[in-house]
């Protein structure tokens, strides 16, 4: 199937504008079969004379341009060609298709719960021709109107609200939606079947009016939705106060809806009815991480109601002003309007340093990329676009001035509501209010890969700096001279670790003095990026790095404590430090920590480094000596916190063998159904699979995915049957929702289970050419959450590299397998394997 090029979607926007669609949408058959039926009609005006094609995916198309019959001969299943003429022309396609189950463009799913069926859409960046014609691509943006036959007992939701719904024959129902102002083809959507729904009117719509929030959840979820809604309707309502406060644009529509979809991965931010991956639908109690995960994703969907939806990028190219905007945003609006402040030390210990990672891979790319074809912009979605383009767009609200950053975006949003725009134009809009030339920053930070490194010299004389200098290194392969604006913390240890001051560095070039030390008494430790403002990694000298060990889980901000963790994370990513080194501080800071976005950092570092960068021997010791610790806070915390001690049981049951420490989590674990399901996931681990208690536990669990769990229990066994079923069921047939893969593949991909594990990353190499099929955020979950991390040799990264480089694998496979050979490279490395 031909995937659009960038020269392909100029030419056409050149010859082309849209007016409008209007479109009737069928999914009647969708109640037991596969059927779907799409009557489009686009008006459009064509400037000159031209040869041009609509895009559409199905098996059947008639078509009518104008009243008079298209031939149809040229259709070659994806591009139906059309001959223009100057002026106003209305193009009404009849199409039809079976392919409703792939996870691409539309998927109906059944409850395995219930059995009911669910049907949602999802069409980013081109999928929106796999329901309905269009010219799918991001700067013919024109306005909707939507009709939906559904049956009479489902809802259906869309981007604007229902105007009407009408009874029709065969139990049937008619939704009609009102017009969408002008959008992206990529962003519509329908979402459709026996949902449960609450709504709730807030204050703070355009002219004094209020905002109708909806929450949709299949009916086996109406309990937990229920129970949840009012954080969610409270987390959605402070949103969007704040950025249109912020942004000096309320959100223009009263109706804002988000759905939680079953088998569906992330998250989209469809205008006016975002669709989730349901499983943020908490079924068990959530730890804190997990609440303000949800708070960040829910503020990053809104946050594209301006990026990306209210302004849009012109071509792939500048996804990042998409993805990289609303990171930030949720980030920063997480932080300033919700209860959990501590959103950038959050930020820090999990998206940044993916964004690290992705960043020092082979497969980096600047944050602002050239993007080719559509084919090649699902390689973008990754974390230099998304994580690292946050952490720049931090930095820049440091450089400019958050006020000045912020003003420069009202201006952006007001010169181009409803329109495309690109990295030029936003520049133009930051610029003019922060009185910055920005034009040497982009080219150095969004136009140039790479993570500089930064380091201190420092030298004394009789106890006080005689010079202090920042020194940056580029990688040699991205020379660049990025200006970085940073903190440079100063502390004294007297008893306990005190800041003596913060000092705010202008760093540019190779080397950058930094006066205001001269003549000033030595201090206990030095913490470059302090505050964590500036995208660089930070190498520590010995004397620093012995510092760290000790004083660093008792610096007074978590901030920086959370800078220390990931400091000494890099380290171990860089070779330069034992992974049992990071185990023994993890365990030493979880006993002080009282942060819990910090907290979780230190528990999500501990386990990564007992489960994938610790030989045999160290991952053994390392994992019971962390499951001890664990367990120790699990029991301090339990009166007041259950927050935490439900995540610090979480860790101990993911690394514990022993025997006894694996009795006393048994006590602990209690009745509660999710940590049994972890408890029983541990226990298979260690050879002690125990059927009876699986399916009793399976009688019991009120989740309607509960099979997903089962599925982890059995991947967890290190019998090659066992995991042989596992691989049919994932890899094969594909019968394992996306949102189960991250359990299913940490289970299967056992370290304790080396030998067994050979054949399948064997095979998993012979399959790696298919893994882009099934849609973009299948091919995602397969190969992120489901590479191979042991019974791996030292050549298997390189193979694994080279057969992605094949043509006949998509960019987005092999961007990310390179990038996760690459780690895993490093982490054979740590463990003594190469």
């Amino acid at each position: 199937m031909a995937s659009l090029t960038r020269d392909e979607a100029r030419a056409r926007a050149e010859l082309l504008t849209v007016d409008s669609y209007d479109l009737l949408i069928d999914l009647q058959d969708l109640r037991e079969g596969s059927t779907l039926q799409v009557w489009s009609e686009i008006t459009f005006v064509a400037r000159r004379a031209g040869e041009t094609f609509v895009d559409i995916v199905a098996e059947q198309v008639e078509a009518t341009l104008d009243g008079q019959l298209l031939d149809t001969s040229g259709y070659d299943g994806a591009r139906l060609p059309l001959t223009v003429t100057p002026g106003i022309h209305r193009l009404s396609v009849h199409s039809t298709t079976t392919r409703t189950s792939e996870r691409a463009g539309i998927h109906r799913v059944v409850d395995p719960g219930d059995g009911e069926p669910y049907v949602w859409t999802s069409f980013e960046p081109d999928d929106a021709r796999r329901v309905f014609a269009c010219f799918d691509q991001p700067d013919l943006k024109s306005t909707f109107q939507l009709q939906v036959v559904a049956p009479a007992a489902w809802t259906v939701a869309s981007n604007t609200p229902a105007e009407k719904v009408g009874d029709l024959p065969d139990d049937a129902r008619v939704w009609a939606f009102g017009r969408t102002p002008k959008l992206s083809t990529y962003l519509v959507v329908v979402c459709a079947g026996p949902f449960h729904e609450v709504r709730r009117q807030v204050p703070g719509a355009p002219e004094g009016g209020t905002y109708d929030l909806g929450l949709l959840a299949r009916k086996s979820l109406a309990g937990y939705l229920d129970e949840q809604a009012d954080e969610l309707f409270d987390l959605t309502a402070k949103g969007l106060a704040f950025f249109g406060e912020r942004f000096g644009m309320p959100f223009p529509q009263s109706q804002y809806t988000q759905v939680f979809c079953p088998d569906f991965q992330g998250a989209m931010e469809n205008w006016g009815c975002v669709t989730w991956m349901d499983s943020f639908v908490f079924r068990a109690a959530p730890t804190a991480t997990e609440r303000e995960l949800r708070a960040i994703i829910l503020l990053h969907e809104m946050a594209h109601m301006w990026f990306g939806d209210i302004v849009t990028m012109r071509w792939w190219d500048d996804l990042w002003l998409n993805e990289s905007f609303a990171d930030w945003a949720a980030v920063w609006a997480t932080a300033e309007t919700t209860e959990f402040t501590g959103a950038w030390a959050s930020f820090l210990g999990n998206r940044k340093e993916a964004g690290y990672t992705a960043d020092r891979s082979p497969a980096t790319h600047p944050i602002r990329q050239d993007v080719p074809t559509v084919e090649a912009a699902k390689a973008a979605f990754d974390m230099v676009t998304y994580a690292k383009g946050a952490s720049v767009l931090r930095q820049l609200t440091v450089y400019a001035g958050e006020d000045d950053f912020v003003a420069g975006l009202g201006t952006h949003f007001e010169r181009h509501a409803f329109d495309n725009a690109t990295l030029e134009d936003l520049l133009e809009s930051v610029g003019s209010s922060s009185g910055r030339e920005l034009g040497q920053w982009a080219k150095e930070w969004l136009l140039t890969a790479g993570t500089d490194t930064l380091t201190l010299q420092a030298e004394a004389e009789d106890g006080r700096y005689t010079a202090v200098r920042v020194l940056v290194e580029p990688p040699a392969q991205y020379p660049a001279q990025r200006p970085h604006r940073l903190g440079l913390g100063v502390y004294d240890v007297d008893g306990e670790p005190r800041r003596r001051e913060l000092l705010d560095l202008e760093v540019s070039g190779p080397s950058t003095d930094v006066p205001q030390l001269v003549g000033a008494p030595v201090a206990d430790l030095l913490l470059l990026n302090d505050g964590d403002r500036t995208f660089a990694r930070v190498r520590p000298d010995d004397a620093w790095l012995a510092a760290l060990l000790e004083f660093g889980a008792r610096l007074p901000d978590p901030v920086s404590r959370a800078l220390v963790r990931l400091t000494l994370w890099h380290l171990v990513d860089d070779g330069r430090l034992a992974a049992r080194e990071v185990v023994r501080y993890v365990v030493g800071a979880l006993a002080v920590e009282t942060e819990a976005s910090v907290r979780e950092g230190l528990l999500r570092t501990g386990v990564a480094a007992v489960l994938d960068w610790s030989g045999p021997a160290d991952a053994v010791a390392g994992g019971n000596e962390l499951a001890r610790a664990c367990l120790d806070l699990a029991v301090r915390v339990a009166p007041t916190d259950p927050a935490t001690r439900l995540s610090a049981l979480q860790a101990a049951l993911a690394v514990a063998s022993d025997a006894d420490l694996l009795a006393e989590l048994d006590e602990l674990v209690g009745d509660d159904v999710d940590l049994r399901w972890r408890w029983l996931t541990r226990r298979a681990a260690t050879g002690n699979y125990d059927e009876q208690a699986v399916a009793d536990l399976l009688a019991r669990d009120p989740d309607p995915d509960a099979s997903s769990r089962a599925v982890a229990v059995r991947a967890a066994r290190p019998e090659v049957e066992a995991k042989e079923e596992v691989w049919q069921a994932v890899i094969v047939e594909r019968s394992v929702p996306l949102q189960a893969y991250l359990a299913v593949g940490r289970a299967f991909w056992d370290p304790a289970h080396a030998a067994v594990l050979e054949r399948f990353a064997a095979r998993y190499l012979d399959v790696l050419a298919r893994l882009g099929e099934g849609g973009m955020t299948a091919a995602l979950a397969t190969v992120r959450q489901l590479f191979p991390r042991h019974g791996v040799d030292a050549d298997f990264p390189r193979r694994a590299t080279e057969l992605a480089s094949a043509d006949d694998v998509s960019p987005l496979v092999r961007n990310q397998v390179t990038e996760a050979a690459s780690t895993l490279e490093r982490m054979l490395r740590a463990r003594g394997l190469v």
